[in-house]
């Protein structure tokens, strides 16, 4: 028996290196446990009772859900950074990198985007009740801005785990198939997304992922997805209100 085991140790733990076994685990235990507690319906079934006084109560669960999402997809990966690799933040993208390159991307893929999501929108009516995914926040532009703002904080996070932990944290090993690695899980999450999004997170996963590499930062994918996302919303809040 010993010997046996002593043989699957070799065939396969042998040649394992650390930081890789580290990001791949961490990935599946993180995005559990994302999808598990960092959902509305965890803050609507435990803990509303307690914020029912606070204005805009429909709004409560979307900001936990934002909130909680940059502890399970940013704090706790970056501290699983720090102590379970032992590389520097700046090699996981927490870093500008190449600025002009960076920002100018973001501004073309966003100025790209607006006619995109325009049109989308018009072809494909279920975006209309998909979003704002808090529908409550689109009767106020003093509503809505907060709630931009925290949904700057989940994107910043979910760019930040894909983009950043994962895609970084895998290349050294990995080199460029880390882009297909990272997007593959990116597409699962977008499952409940209308059907045009969720194929679209395909190709948009790849993109960031080389988007990233090529500037060295996740800081531009963020950018451009809570561009995106804004842009979404408020294109569904106008024309739902022509």
């Amino acid at each position: 028996m010993k010997s046996y085991l002593q043989a699957l140790k070799a065939r396969y733990l042998q040649g394992w290196e650390r930081q890789t076994t580290v990001i791949l685990i961490a990935s599946a235990v993180l995005l559990t446990l994302h999808r598990k507690y960092s959902r509305t319906r965890i803050f609507s079934t435990h803990l509303a009772a307690y914020f029912d006084n606070l204005p805009l109560a429909q709004s409560h669960p979307y900001y936990y859900w934002f909130l909680s999402t940059a502890l399970t997809l940013f704090l706790i990966p970056v501290i699983v950074a720090i102590f379970g690799t032992k590389q520097p933040l700046t090699d996981y993208g927490i870093r500008f990198g190449k600025q002009k390159l960076g920002w100018s991307a973001t501004l073309a893929a966003w100025v790209l985007m607006i006619p995109v999501v325009i049109l989308s929108v018009k072809v494909y009516p279920p975006f209309l009740k998909k979003y704002p995914l808090c529908k409550v926040v689109a009767n106020s532009w003093m509503a809505f801005l907060p709630y931009q703002l925290a949904y700057g904080v989940y994107m910043f996070s979910w760019e930040f785990f894909f983009r950043g932990f994962m895609l970084f944290g895998l290349e050294k090993r990995f080199g460029n198939y880390s882009i297909l690695i990272q997007t593959i899980p990116f597409a699962v999450m977008h499952f409940s997304k209308p059907l045009p999004e969720a194929l679209g997170s395909i190709i948009a996963g790849v993109l960031l992922g080389v988007l990233a590499l090529e500037t060295r930062s996740f800081v531009y994918g963020a950018a451009i997805h809570w561009l995106v996302a804004m842009t979404m919303d408020t294109v569904c809040v106008i024309i739902s209100q022509v």
